[in-house]
């Protein structure tokens, strides 16, 4: 009996059937999407990276021919939404939305369900951008260390407010442990009764961002100390880096920024069609100009070079957490 011809045909069917599943694979990733995606979003709605998603959103939906929706699933410092994120079928059609706090809210909610380093697969950088220590014009001091000094001399005078468990958050008590300032720590719930307060001077110091904050440095309403970026903002050039203040440990740039995971084991082919849709996404007018209205930057990336970022965003921030004992609530 001629053995080898039963386990030749079996080697020629196993062969069969893996270049058929490759074929499957790859005709899927080619066909990529045939139905709509949906972003999940861990922020509230209205909010400047909720607003900035919604508009990708609308970009990738004409160049990818689907409809592309914004899922708003807020709460835990984002730990809900991002573990719905991470939950989903690794198929490409759930996407989930991102910021700084991806690497240190598990560590103000311990066990949200998910690993920032394993449960996702990188897929694009959106925008960032770094934050600038605002005061309230009855504060006096004009430069950061005359702030610094006043703010020893008169321990617990000085309320700095920030959005709760936010980046603004984590850099007030990094400026604390940088300085050993005594500053009194509010933190808000909501970001615009925050801005309210601070414009009115309930509270007298906020790391803030964006364009609607320069009009007011602009306008002489609120003075600017420094920026945690490296180099001065283009916009407000007369406003010092923290380095050039005196405070180089401060320097934190981007100290906030946005953009786009897959769930892990999402197709490499998939991966790579979402990346050039977005990167193409970022250069339409549309975008540019809400980049502009919210004072933010931006740059194309590839799945590997966001990987990198946000590998090298998850050193800055758990230990300022753990170091400042900050807890969820």
């Amino acid at each position: 009996m001629k053995s080898w011809v039963p386990r030749l045909l079996s080697s020629a069917l196993v062969t069969v059937g893996i270049l058929a599943v490759g074929i499957q694979i790859g005709d899927a990733a080619e066909a990529f999407p045939a139905k709509p995606i949906r972003i999940i979003s861990p922020f509230s709605a209205g909010s400047p990276p909720d607003a900035f998603g919604r508009l990708i959103a609308q970009q990738l939906s004409v160049s990818l021919g689907q409809s592309v929706v914004i899922e708003n699933r807020p709460g835990a410092g984002t730990t809900l939404g991002t573990k719905a994120g991470a939950m989903a079928d690794p198929d490409g059609y759930t996407l989930v939305q991102v910021n700084a706090a991806l690497s240190y809210a598990p560590v103000l909610y311990p066990n949200p369900g998910y690993d920032p380093a394993k449960s996702f697969v990188p897929i694009a950088l959106l925008a960032s951008w770094s934050h600038m220590l605002g005061a309230h014009a009855s504060v006096p001091a004009n430069t950061l260390q005359e702030l610094i000094a006043y703010a020893k001399a008169n321990p617990g005078k000085l309320n700095i407010g920030s959005p709760l468990g936010s980046p603004p958050h984590l850099l007030a008590h990094m400026l604390r442990l940088e300085t050993g300032a005594d500053f009194n720590d509010v933190p808000y719930r909501q970001a615009p009764q925050l801005v309210s307060d601070f414009v009115s001077g309930r509270v007298q110091l906020y790391f803030n961002a964006g364009e609607p904050v320069a009009s007011m440095i602009r306008e002489g309403k609120i003075k600017a100390f420094a920026s945690t970026s490296a180099t001065r903002d283009p916009v407000l050039q007369n406003v010092p880096t923290m380095a050039e203040a005196g405070l180089p440990t401060m320097t934190v740039d981007p100290s906030d920024w946005t953009g786009l995971l897959a769930p892990a084991g999402t197709p490499p082919e998939v991966v790579a069609k979402l990346n050039a849709a977005i990167n193409d996404a970022l250069k339409s007018p549309e975008v540019r100009a809400s980049l502009a209205k919210l004072g933010w930057g931006t740059k194309p990336t590839t799945p590997t070079e966001f990987a990198a970022f946000v590998s090298a965003d998850a050193l800055k921030w758990p230990r300022v957490v753990k170091a400042a004992g900050l807890k969820a609530d």
